[in-house]
């Protein structure tokens, strides 16, 4: 009998520990079904392992482009500057439309739709009429000097890009009585790094500052799924950005520009929103920055040091492209983007095989017979999955591991997450992901358009 009692009760125990463990991956889960043009479905996920949490995501529709913009922000030396960047950047892409993809005659301040967004940083604040004149004089001056620009998506996401994190290091400056705006140069002295998906119709581009990464997941021919990088980290793992930085600056500072792996011996990401730091004259910090217990970096002898122009790259998306994962470099410690893609494939898979299969209006026979190999495939490979949504799974999958099965992942789960956020940065940072999954029958029927 006493036996049976402690059975029991370790059976009671190990279902609330998986409970908790479930509840808490789930807390910040979300998913919206999108379903207009190439977009199908979003799942996006966040664990903190910081507190406050430094990461932020959004995601939003330009009206005048029919544009969508998902991003992840991973915030460093505080949250202000990527929960700023994460709702103000986007007015700026929308700002910045080419004449040629226009098909609305929006207001500036009027030509996002919001689609989520972990911060509430797009609802008005003590910002908001700032940030509505400085995006009012920005569109001016971008139609104004149309001609100047090469016309091509790249170049106006990096003139945002840059226009963006100019204003928002204009605030911290001090004002025409000497008074700082001790919010403002907070949000400047703190710094993100942003992975951000511009899609409209099949036109995919991808503009990165940091260490976050953006992952495409393609479909073979045979059913397998390959990963595809649509951004390079700028760290001093990357060549071509150790020579960027070192060539802009004399030789002078061959020693000091860079060292132990970090800008000036202290920032990691060699490109990012923010820090200015790294970017204001020395005489400039000690008036706006010393006073509120930022210092200098040594060594800062020829500012600025770090950019804010993104690396972008452009890809046309096919039928064969299923979905892009997003996600901030506290999830790529843990998988590399095999391993995600294979996971959002499976997940994929064994969610499909649970429900009734309905061809929707204007699916040809082809398409049909296509759709339903795909799920042979999944009855045969995979089980439901314990998450519906697809970032949780892989959240789950990144700290609880891929291999032992449910047990062993569960304890791992239930060993990490009961550290709290705070005391968590010491093993993990925190991760944040984006799915978003694509719609085949459009990327399949849509006739070509311009880039």
């Amino acid at each position: 009998m006493l036996k049976r009692r402690v059975f029991h009760e370790f059976r009671r125990h190990n279902r609330s520990s998986r409970w908790n463990a479930d509840a808490h991956l789930r807390a910040h889960e979300r998913s919206a079904n999108v379903e207009d043009d190439a977009i199908m479905r979003v799942d996006t996920c966040q664990l903190a392992a910081n507190n406050p949490i430094e990461d932020f995501y959004s995601a939003a529709k330009c009206l005048s482009s029919r544009a969508f913009l998902f991003g992840v922000f991973d915030g460093h030396g505080g949250q202000q500057c990527s929960r700023h960047i994460s709702t103000n950047l986007y007015p700026y892409l929308c700002a910045s439309v080419l004449k040629k993809h226009e098909i609305g005659n929006y207001p500036p301040d009027q030509r996002l739709e919001w689609l989520f967004s972990s911060s509430d940083g797009h609802l008005p604040n003590a910002f908001k009429s700032r940030e509505t004149r400085n995006i009012s004089e920005y569109h001016k001056e971008f139609k104004k000097n149309a001609n100047a620009y090469t016309g091509t998506v790249r170049e106006a996401l990096k003139l945002a890009f840059e226009t963006c994190d100019r204003d928002l290091g204009d605030n911290a400056l001090p004002n025409a009585k000497g008074v700082i705006d001790r919010h403002a140069a907070m949000v400047a002295a703190s710094g993100s790094c942003c992975t951000l998906a511009h899609i409209r119709s099949r036109h995919l581009h991808v503009a990165n500052l940091g260490d976050a990464a953006a992952v495409l997941g393609v479909v073979n021919p045979n059913g397998s799924v390959t990963a595809r990088q649509l951004s390079r980290a700028h760290c001093v793992d990357n060549a071509d950005e150790v020579h960027r930085i070192r060539i802009a600056h004399p030789a002078s500072e061959s020693q000091t520009v860079l060292r132990g792996g970090r800008l000036l011996g202290e920032l990691f990401p060699l490109r990012a929103f923010g820090d200015v730091r790294y970017k204001w004259p020395l005489d400039l910090q000690k008036v706006v920055l010393e006073p509120l217990g930022h210092p200098p970096p040594q060594h800062l002898y020829t500012p600025p040091y770090l950019s804010t122009s993104p690396e972008v790259f452009y890809h046309k998306l096919t039928p064969n492209d299923r979905f892009l994962v997003l996600a901030t470099d506290g999830l790529w410690e843990w998988l590399d983007p095999d391993t995600v893609v294979r996971l959002v494939h499976d997940h994929t898979l064994g969610t499909i095989t649970q429900q009734p299969y309905v061809p929707k209006s204007g699916t040809t026979l082809r398409q049909v017979r296509e759709q339903l190999k795909e799920r042979a495939k999944g009855e045969q490979r995979t089980k439901k999955p314990i998450d519906e949504n697809c970032a949780t799974h892989i959240i789950r999958h990144a700290l609880g591991g891929v291999s032992g099965g449910a047990t062993k992942q569960y304890e791992r789960l239930i060993d990490i997450l009961q550290v709290p956020p705070g005391r968590a940065r010491n093993y993990r940072d925190d991760i944040t992901v984006i799915v978003i999954h694509f719609n085949e029958t459009f990327l399949d029927g849509h006739e070509e358009d311009e880039e």
